[in-house]
């Protein structure tokens, strides 16, 4: 079976799970991974494909604040609540704007951090 050619531009990193908890234009995310251009989030509510908004890195990776449009969302899974309601699994792809000098040095910092940090065996790479 061929596998076909990553589409991606740049490498990302893998967020190892205790470093997740962020937040994307105020809403509770789980960054999964990170590269100089972008970011995937986990997410349980519905954002709006084109959206521009902000995403606070955890705090564990340090505080740094990038802009950017939401590219792709897509739906992962569902549950059913004890409440009986549905909640809702999202992941998307983020695609940073108008990032300063002092940003991208500190991406970098942070991206130079998880590249020592052994992989996380829990996430499947998302497509």
């Amino acid at each position: 079976m061929a596998t076909r050619p990553d589409p991606r531009r740049v490498a990302r990193l893998t967020i190892p799970a205790p470093l997740r908890e962020g937040a994307f234009a105020h809403h509770p995310v789980q960054v999964l991974d990170l590269s100089p251009l972008g970011a995937c989030i986990r997410h349980h509510r519905l954002l709006h494909d084109g959206a521009v908004c902000y995403l606070d890195l955890p705090p564990a990776l340090g505080p740094l604040r990038l802009t950017g449009r939401l590219v792709w969302m897509a739906l992962r899974r569902t549950e059913q609540t004890l409440e009986g309601t549905q909640r809702f699994h999202y992941e998307s792809g983020i695609e940073f704007t108008s990032v300063n000098r002092a940003q991208k040095a500190a991406l970098a910092d942070i991206l130079e951090k998880l590249q020592a940090t052994p992989p996380n065996p829990d996430r499947m790479p998302s497509s």
